[in-house]
């Protein structure tokens, strides 16, 4: 099994979970003010004592469950991890592995200010496309639990990010092969005369 980490979404916990962690320290040291030395919250003293565990769960989401994001290259398929959900993608489905580059895909220019802030650094990186025969049905049904820079709007496939394009490559070709030569796919049909398929198997054993 070989995994490769996605780094849109480790760069969206890299920039988020320290200013939420900032922000729930100064938030907890108010509301820790206001309660035992000097009352300066007046009537909103419920809503800062509320946001505390908010920004506690938003942190767990974006140091914990953010970073586990991942393309795991297993034997049997190609499994797409989430922040929050998985999915499983048969190697009958891929077409080609290919580089490109996110420019390639998502236009710069068009980026509204949030996209900005989370994909920018992406564009420096060279990406692993892999491109589909037709979607699997699971990436269908649970596209909006991924980014949408996951994805290309041109082409049916995976557009990846990860810390190593070619190792990924690598890793998804040889995995690929195996499973086609398990279920016997793009084998050639033998031509050989019996005498010379037995001749061949004697010298196999």
């Amino acid at each position: 099994m070989k995994k490769h980490r996605l780094l849109l979404y480790e760069f969206s916990s890299r920039r988020v979970r320290g200013k939420l962690l900032l922000l729930w320290l100064l938030l907890l040291a108010l509301a820790l003010y206001d309660r035992f030395i000097t009352e300066v919250l007046g009537d909103f003293w419920f809503v800062v004592w509320l946001m505390i565990p908010v920004l506690v769960a938003l942190w767990v989401y974006y140091a914990y469950l953010v970073r586990r994001a991942a393309l795991i290259v297993t034997p049997q398929y190609v499994l797409l991890q989430g922040p929050l959900t998985a999915v499983k993608i048969s190697y009958g489905r891929i077409a080609s592995i290919t580089s490109t580059h996110m420019a390639q895909h998502h236009d710069p220019q068009s980026l509204k200010m949030g996209d900005h802030f989370r994909v920018d650094p992406l564009y420096e990186y060279t990406c692993g496309f892999i491109e589909f025969i037709s979607v699997p049905p699971g990436l269908k049904k649970n596209r909006r639990h991924f980014s949408r820079f996951l994805f290309s709007p041109q082409r049916p496939g995976l557009l990846l990010v990860v810390d190593d394009w070619m190792k990924l490559s690598r890793d998804l070709e040889v995995a690929r092969q195996k499973w086609q030569e398990a279920h016997g796919i793009g084998k050639k049909e033998d031509t050989r005369s019996l005498a010379a398929r037995i001749l061949d198997y004697g010298k196999q054993q």
